[in-house]
């Protein structure tokens, strides 16, 4: 049957296309039309396939059963494509719509959040967000009262940005903290304050990369400096980056000052012509200012 097959075919004369269909070579094929060698089953189904017949049909000659008019077939796949075709039109079209809803949605939620915090503002779980990539920082805070919580009983409780200062640490992040006020207060706050870290970053890393000061200079606003990893600020939160960009000057700096109570939770942002000669005054505190 397989030479009857392909001697009524077009590859009576040319039978390459059936060795590189099937992956036999021309002596193999010549071989299984003249009865001298079998096909193994794989080839005969590649065979059967090749020439659109059964595998019965290829071995005996006879088809297994009545020819089907593939028309209905035809038809049915005609009309599944079609309907296949108009729901994927339906359904990018709900898509757009919802693209369209969510920028109106989150275009409108943006000018509420701008009318709300305003430009120039930064909240405390932004500066929380934005100190986790710091590689440097210098605090001069009203109190300590973001880091450390004083409670009853001569204890202390972790305040809101300590776990940060902590991770920083361990990551090499030094931080200088300036403090004002009456001297023993500080000593006392700087004491569990210091203690708390060590609980959470080793005592050699706190001692190493967090120092604290105490300037006695009248001071008329507090401030905070980062020196921002931008890279990994893009990298890991590009929508953050985005919001403090303008800030942010070609070293990395960003600074802002602090408010001057605790009623508010919304600190100034310094622009970037500031930065500088700001962290340039704080130094000179620094410098002038007792160790603790």
């Amino acid at each position: 049957m397989l030479t009857l097959l392909i001697d009524r075919s077009v590859y009576s004369r040319n039978r390459r296309p059936i060795h590189d269909a099937v992956g036999v070579s021309a002596a193999a094929l010549s071989q299984y039309t003249r009865d001298q060698t079998r096909p193994s089953l794989q080839k005969l189904v590649a065979l059967a396939d090749f020439f659109g017949v059964s595998l019965d049909y290829l071995v005996h000659g006879e088809p297994t059963g009545p020819m089907l008019d593939p028309s209905p077939l035809a038809r049915y796949v005609d009309h599944a494509l079609s309907d296949i075709q108009a729901k994927a039109s339906r359904q990018s079209a709900l898509v757009a719509r919802l693209g369209r809803l969510l920028a109106e949605h989150i275009e409108t939620a943006a000018q509420q959040l701008g009318t709300a915090v305003g430009e120039g503002l930064i909240l405390d779980d932004e500066a929380l967000r934005l100190e986790r990539y710091c590689v440097a920082a210098d605090i001069m805070p009203l109190n300590l009262g973001f880091n450390v919580i004083s409670m009853d009983g001569g204890t202390a409780a972790p305040g809101q940005f300590l776990h940060t200062v902590a991770e920083n640490l361990q990551k090499g992040c030094k931080y200088r903290f300036l403090l004002t006020g009456n001297l023993a207060e500080q000593d006392d706050v700087v004491r569990r304050f210091r203690s708390l870290l060590s609980a959470r970053a080793g005592s050699d890393r706190v001692y190493q990369n967090c120092t604290f000061r105490r300037t006695e200079q009248p001071v008329m606003a507090y401030a905070v400096f980062y020196r921002l990893d931008v890279e990994s600020l893009v990298h890991h939160e590009p929508l953050l980056y985005e919001q403090f960009s303008g800030y942010v000057d070609d070293d990395g700096q960003l600074g802002y000052v602090v408010r001057p109570n605790n009623e508010s939770n919304v600190d100034i942002l310094m622009g970037k012509d500031r930065v500088t000669p700001a962290r340039q005054a704080f130094g000179a505190l620094w410098a002038g200012a007792a160790q603790l």
